[in-house]
C-alpha cells in the first residue's frame, strides 16, 4: 500500500506524466481501497495542477468522448442517484464516488498519451483556427468621475487617472485602479460620486479609499464615494461582486472610543450590511434570485419590500425574492469566476449559457425541447468560447451552433439544442 510520501511522489510524477506502470497500478489499488474523505483530499490538491499540465491536444480527440461518457454511467450506476446530473471533463468531481472519477482522469490520460504519436496529423488539422472562435472577456471597464467625465480603463496608461478632492484615483497592472485618500471626509463635505461599470466581457477591481477591495464581474456597476464619510460607508451594485470589506473605526470623540463604521451595498431588491468580511453578491436582472455568499464575517440580509432580515454565516447563501431563504453552501465556487474558473454544481444549461453569454459577450439562442438535466464540472473562463461548449457537449445532454447573429450584424450568437 502507498503511504503519504509516496502516494505525493506518485502524483507529482502523475503531473509530469513521468510514472510507471506499476506506480500506477499501486495508486489504483490505494485509490480502491482508501476512505472517501482521504481520495477528495488528494483530488482537491492535485486537480487544478494536473489541469495545468495536461497538454491542451487532449480536448481535440472526439473520440475520447465515449471513454468519458463510459465512465461517467459508471458513476451514475454505482451513486444510484435519482436526479440527474451530467458531468464535465477533465476537471469534474462527483458529489459521491469522487476516486472513480479520478480513475476516469488517470486512464484518459494514459489513453492520450498512448495515441499520441499516432494521431499527429488530427491535432494538427483540429488546431486550425476557427472562424466562429470567440475569446473570453478581460479587464475592461469605464469609470465615470463625480464631475461627468469618463476614463476607458482598459485603454488608458498606468498611474495617476485623476485627482478629486483629497483623492488621487491610480490604475494600476492586471485590471486595477486605487482610490488613496490622503484623510477622510468631514462629516459636513458633500460626497463625490464615482461610478466604475464593466460591459459584457469585462471585469475589473477596484481598492476603494477605506481599503476595501471590490471584484466587478461582467455587466455589472458599482456606485460609490471617491471618499467615505465618518459615519457611513454605502454602495450601489448590480450585476456581480466579490467584496473584501475593511474594518473601520470611527475617531476617538472626547476620550471615548470609536465605533465601527458600518459598510452597505445596496442592490434592486436587498441591503447588506457588514463590518469587514468577504462575501459575493450576485444581483444579475435576469437570474431569479438576488445570492449573497458569505465566506469570512457575518453580514445581515435586508429585503427592501419587507424590511425582513437575515443574519449569515460563513458558508452560507441568502436568496433573495419574495422572501429571504438560506442555505449552507461550498461559498468557494460563488466566486470561481474571480479566480478564473466556471465551476458549475447541478446548474441547467439556462444558467450556464447566461455566465457564458455575460463573459464572451455572445447572444444565446434555444432550439427545441433543451435538456434540463443538471451539470456538475470545473472549466477554466479564459479558453475560447468553443472549448467551453465542447465540454459540454461531451457530455452528449445538448448540442450548440455557432453562427452570424442577424440581429446584431458583426456579432455572433449560439444555439442551444437538444
Amino acid at each position: 500500500m502507498m503511504d503519504e510520501k509516496s502516494l505525493n511522489e506518485f502524483l507529482e510524477k502523475y503531473i509530469a506524466n513521468r510514472h510507471t506502470e506499476r506506480e500506477h497500478e499501486l495508486f489504483m489499488e490505494w485509490l480502491n481501497t482508501a476512505p472517501l474523505d482521504e481520495v477528495q483530499r488528494i483530488i482537491d490538491k492535485y486537480q487544478f495542477a494536473a489541469q495545468r499540465n495536461l497538454n491542451e491536444e487532449q480536448m481535440l480527440y472526439p473520440h475520447l468522448a465515449s471513454r468519458i461518457e463510459a465512465g461517467i454511467d459508471e458513476l451514475d450506476k454505482k451513486d444510484q442517484q435519482v436526479k440527474s446530473v451530467k458531468t464535465l471533463w477533465p476537471s469534474f468531481k462527483k458529489i459521491a464516488s469522487v476516486a472513480a472519477a479520478f480513475i476516469v482522469i488517470a486512464s484518459i490520460t494514459t489513453y492520450f498519451l498512448s495515441s499520441r504519436s499516432s494521431k499527429k496529423q488530427e491535432i494538427t488539422a483540429a488546431k486550425t483556427p476557427s472562424k466562429n472562435q470567440i475569446p473570453p472577456g478581460g479587464n475592461k471597464a469605464v469609470l465615470t468621475l463625480a464631475n461627468g467625465s469618463q476614463i476607458i480603463l482598459d485603454s488608458v496608461q498606468n498611474g495617476i487617472l485623476a485627482k478629486q478632492a483629497n483623492i488621487d484615483i491610480r490604475k494600476t497592472t492586471g485590471g486595477k485602479i486605487i482610490y488613496n485618500a490622503s484623510n477622510p471626509l468631514g462629516s459636513n463635505t458633500p460626497a463625490l460620486y464615482n461610478t466604475i461599470i464593466t460591459p459584457r466581457g469585462g471585469q475589473y477591481q477596484v481598492t476603494l479609499s477605506d481599503g476595501t477591495k471590490v471584484w466587478l464581474n461582467a455587466a455589472s456597476s458599482l456606485k460609490f464615494p471617491a471618499a467615505f464619510s465618518n459615519n457611513e460607508r454605502v454602495v450601489e451594485l448590480t450585476g456581480e461582486a466579490y467584496f473584501e470589506v475593511a474594518k473601520l473605526t470611527s475617531p476617538s470623540v472626547a476620550g471615548r472610543e470609536g465605533s465601527r463604521i458600518p459598510f452597505k451595498v445596496i442592490t434592486a431588491n436587498q441591503t447588506v450590511e457588514v463590518l469587514g468580511t468577504h462575501f459575493n453578491v450576485n444581483s444579475y436582472d435576469d437570474e431569479a434570485t438576488i445570492n449573497t455568499t458569505l465566506l469570512e464575517g457575518s453580514v445581515k440580509i435586508v429585503q427592501a419590500k419587507t424590511n425582513a432580515s437575515q443574519l449569515l454565516k460563513p458558508g452560507q447563501q441568502a436568496k433573495v425574492g419574495a422572501k429571504i431563504q438560506i442555505s449552507d453552501v461550498d461559498a468557494t465556487q460563488a466566486i470561481a469566476w474571480k479566480n478564473g474558473y466556471f465551476i458549475f454544481s447541478h446548474e441547467d444549461i439556462g444558467s450556464i449559457m447566461r455566465q457564458v453569454s455575460r463573459w464572451y459577450d455572445i447572444n444565446i439562442q434555444y432550439e427545441g425541447n433543451v435538456t434540463k438535466e443538471g451539470f456538475v464540472g470545473t472549466i477554466s473562463k479564459f479558453k475560447d468560447v468553443a472549448q467551453v461548449l465542447d465540454m459540454l457537449q461531451l457530455t452528449g445532454a445538448v448540442h450548440f451552433k455557432t453562427e452570424n447573429d442577424p440581429a446584431e450584424p458583426g456579432k455572433k450568437r449560439i444555439i442551444v439544442m437538444p
